[in-house]
């Protein structure tokens, strides 16, 4: 439909405009490399209020400019032709798409690197292109250019290595040598117009060379002049500035740094990190496949010059499919990416240039978007610049959300933390959270099928199938009824997680403070028990009748609405069976955050509302299902005794954020131990609760269970005995994350080398680490941190990571749940990061620590691992959560190089 309309378009001026001359002038360069390499310039010249197009507008609106190279064997083109100019990307509103166009306030060039083989021959293109104003477009325009490419002249100025010793003249030559014939860069340009431009008036410019340098008294040798240059040379600070945050309307956070590598010589850098889930293209992605590769671009011009070529790092870049453009890409996706370009800058005073991407993710690309940046030589001090934003040496400035420093949040750390990765050479948290909503959906999923075999729900799925499918109408219309019924049940807990999504709006740790308070923790503990009791048969749990009675009479209202209430109504009268279960899943997600929760709600309501659906289906199925009996009082008896072991880690949690000190590990695992032994007992018939019948069978399913629970609770006991080498209690990695660490025990001792000693204090940590000149591990963690312990129980105690962490690293653990009292000078009102510039009290040990977290890295959820310089520079991707050895090996082995590349410099 675009191309119609630009076709149309294309008519409708074509007689207007077919008396007038095109409105694009054109000029033309050949500029000299080295060697036999050339830059073929095409310099575009539009008048006011016209625009010509990128050779990458995408396809459906304006005609794209293009180059069609003449064939021969006299030279080769390197590379995809460049373009440069004010160029614009986005919404056009003469075409109705995105498009990318130049703008006519400074010229366009577009760049072309050949390499001549025979300068005999002219080269030949022919560029196409379009140009529109803001009212009319005029037809695709074909004009022919010749490229006459002389050779270059022999550069005479060049020094002879010199075998002899030389005697210094008496005084110095004042006689310049000659210079080489300078090269004409010959100008082609267009026929004049009727009305020609003025900027087509003028005369093009031709490089001449700078007046040579007197002759030096002698000429050194290349070794001499290689010590005097490396003498002569002393490095400076590498000069940063980061540009604004990710967002969600850019999800790549930018920072440019300069690095001084050599007299006059800069290392000019742009650092992306992307947003998780998001993906940018590679520099050397073919354009005619769909996205937009990346450009990094330094103008080069008399007083800048290019060293080498652009280069391109990423731990992420990968060529893979990409079902945004169906095809093969080679994309960043997530993490970090690099591009670097070495300039001379011995004339210049300013260097500008920028990067130039486009972002897609799963479902949608944003449109390419361009970040310019400078270096600024002018003045006493060289000044950096990112998308306006000024830097300096050192820290970047102006981050936004991300790159704070502990000093700018006012916590009273003397160390400025700079949150920018300098290394690229590990892929960091690209994968940790969708991990995490995963799992505790499978968790939700889990606890949803647990429900539905509850004596509450289970006589209800042949009862209510049965209604849908006899209630009249078509088999299929039944089908369609209840599949309702069931997405309505998946709703109606999904609903349920709304209140926590604003709970967390107004504070984004108040979900972490709550899940790690020691009265809460406690109140888990008494609920559990609460619920333990109703699942043993000792009380029933029910809520208030008149809801379910209000409930169940909307039923009649009929329609959509009426099969709505009836899901309400089965949510209200099962709640005996479900509240427990949705308890658990409350307090096992809530430190995450609420969307976690919301993860978790939705798996248990589609484990409990896809049932309706598949059996109004296929009906037959509900022959196979097991008939109603006391079989489903022994799976809540069973649950019960689950319900007890777990009300003790939540004791077990306030225990250690309390520091109690009395639920240690022996104590916790007896209790375990129990619990275990008390479902074998129950199944195997050897105790009965009041609900049972007295015609309760075993069966095979118990019979499992029950000697399962046996080697479980065996499992528990030779956590008990200690280990001959170090006297330790053996870890129980089944319980890793729910038990207490096992060094915290009342008889047994601890193996400190195995089990880390970290430091807690931070100024302690770093002030060690610069004594024995180690790179730091910040250890974001929590006393109730389920995730926190399994790290350090399944992963820091193997021999490979344990090495790194006791040898190579500087361990700092804050905990963030901490409610250790800051002292009174320390207190401190902060932003509460809400968006309504409200302010809060920190006043605990944990509260510092994580607004830390916060402020300076943006991340709220715990374990977080950072890898840091003594002075606070970040040094690779941090990650979070990463139970695999191999990648969390790498993670470390990353920040140690990237370490000692910086102290070797």
């Amino acid at each position: 439909m675009s191309r119609l309309f630009t076709f149309l378009l294309l008519l409708t001026s074509l007689a207007a405009t077919a008396q007038f001359a095109s409105p694009i002038s054109f000029e033309t360069e050949v500029e000299h490399l080295s060697g036999n390499e050339f830059h073929l310039i095409v310099k575009a010249l539009p008048e006011d209020g016209w625009n010509i197009y990128s050779q990458y507008t995408p396809d459906g609106g304006p005609i794209p400019t293009s180059f069609t190279w003449a064939e021969g064997d006299h030279y080769e083109l390197i590379g995809k032709s460049l373009e440069k100019g004010h160029k614009k990307a986005g919404m056009d509103e003469m075409f109705g798409v995105d498009v990318i166009k130049f703008l006519p306030d400074e010229p366009t060039y577009f760049i072309q690197k050949v390499r001549v083989i025979n300068y005999g021959e002219p080269i030949r293109t022919t560029i196409e292109y379009m140009c529109c104003d803001d009212e009319q477009c005029l037809p695709p325009t074909d004009e022919e250019f010749i490229f006459e490419v002389a050779p270059p002249a022999p550069d005479r100025g060049a020094i002879t290595p010199i075998t002899e010793p030389v005697v210094a003249p008496e005084a110095p030559s004042t006689t310049s040598p000659a210079l080489p014939a300078p090269q004409t860069k010959p100008v082609i340009t267009r026929p004049a117009d009727p009305q020609p431009n003025e900027r087509t008036a003028t005369a093009p410019k031709v490089s001449t060379p700078a007046p040579p340098k007197p002759a030096p008294a002698a000429a050194p040798t290349p070794e001499e002049d290689e010590q005097v240059t490396e003498a002569a040379f002393t490095p400076g600070p590498t000069l940063r500035a980061a540009g604004p945050a990710a967002s969600e309307n850019d999800p790549v956070s930018w920072v440019f740094e300069a690095e001084p590598v050599a007299e006059n010589e800069y290392l000019v850098r742009m650092i992306g990190t992307l947003s998780e889930g998001w993906t940018t293209y590679s520099k050397d992605v073919d354009p005619t496949v769909g996205p937009s590769p990346t450009e990094f671009f330094v103008d080069e011009n008399d007083g800048v010059k290019l060293i080498g070529d652009v280069t391109e790092t990423s731990a992420t870049l990968k060529t893979k499919y990409d079902k945004a453009w169906d095809a093969k890409v080679a994309k960043i996706v997530g993490g970090q990416v690099v591009y670097e370009q070495r300039v001379d800058v011995s004339k210049a005073d300013v260097v500008d240039g920028y990067v130039y991407y486009q972002t897609c993710d799963d479902e949608i690309c944003f449109p390419p978007k361009e970040v310019p940046f400078q270096l600024d030589l002018s003045g006493a001090k060289a000044v950096v610049s990112i998308d306006g934003v000024a830097g300096g040496s050192g820290a970047a400035a102006g981050a936004g959300e991300e790159g704070k420093t502990a000093e700018t949040v006012g916590l009273g750390i003397g160390v400025a933390f700079d949150a920018d990765p300098i290394g690229a050479c590990s892929v960091g948290e690209e994968k940790t959270v969708n991990k995490g909503l995963l799992s505790i959906f499978g968790l939700g999923f889990l606890g949803g099928l647990f429900a539905l075999i509850m004596p509450c729900i289970f006589p209800m799925i042949p009862l209510t199938v049965s209604f849908f499918t006899k209630s009249g109408g078509t088999r299929a219309q039944g089908i369609q009824k209840a599949g309702l019924y069931g997405f309505f049940i998946f709703l109606i807990y999904v609903l349920l997680s709304a209140p926590f999504h604003l709970i967390q709006g107004l504070d984004p740790g108040l979900l972490n403070t709550i899940a790690s308070s020691v009265p809460l923790n406690v109140a888990f503990f008494v609920v559990f028990l609460f619920f333990a009791g109703s699942f043993f048969g000792f009380y029933e749990l029910t809520l208030p009748e008149s809801w379910s009675n209000r409930a169940s009479k909307a039923e009649g209202t009929g329609g959509i609405a009426g099969i709505f209430f009836m899901a309400l109504t089965l949510a209200l009268v099962s709640f005996s069976c479900t509240g427990p279960i949705l308890g658990s899943l409350l307090v096992e997600s809530l430190s995450g955050g609420a969307w976690p929760l919301t993860a978790g709600m939705a798996g248990f309501g589609v484990a409990l509302g896809l049932p309706f659906a598949l059996f109004a289906a296929f009906p037959g199925f509900l022959n196979s299902m097991p008939k109603s009996g006391g079989w489903l009082n022994s799976v809540k008896v069973v649950l019960g005794f689950v319900e007890v072991a777990l009300a003790f880690k939540f004791l077990s949690n306030a225990d250690l954020v309390g520091e109690w000190d009395f639920l240690k590990i022996e104590p916790f695992l007896a209790i375990w131990i129990l619990c275990a032994v008390g479902i074998a007992a129950y199944l195997f018939k050897l105790i009965s609760f009041p609900l049972d019948s007295k015609k309760r069978k075993i069966g095979i399913v118990g019979s499992v269970i029950g000697a399962g629970s046996v080697a479980l609770a065996v499992y528990l006991a030779i956590g008990l005995t200690t280990t001959p080498e170090t006297g330790t209690y053996r870890t129980r990695n089944l319980l890793s994350g729910i038990a207490p660490p096992v060094c915290y025990n009342f008889f047994a001792g601890c193996d400190k080398d195995l089990n880390l000693t970290p430091f807690k204090s931070l100024e302690e940590g770093l002030t060690y680490a610069k004594e024995v000149n180690k790179p730091v591990m910040l250890d974001f963690t929590g006393f109730t941190c389920v995730n926190c312990r399994k790290m350090e129980e399944n992963v820091w105690t193997v021999d490979k990571i344990n090495r790194y962490l006791t040898d190579e690293y500087v361990i700092v653990s804050l905990y963030t749940d901490d409610r250790s009292e800051l002292p009174a000078e320390e207190h401190v009102e902060v932003d509460r990061l809400d968006g309504t510039g409200r302010t809060k009290l920190i006043d605990q040990v944990g509260e510092k620590w994580h607004y830390f977290q916060q402020t300076v890295f943006a991340r709220s959820s715990q374990p977080y691992y950072v890898l840091v310089s003594p002075d606070g520079k970040t040094l690779n991707a941090p990650v979070a959560y990463t139970p695999d050895v191999d990648e969390y090996e790498n993670f470390l082995k990353c920040g140690l190089s990237t370490y000692r590349n910086l102290e070797s410099k």
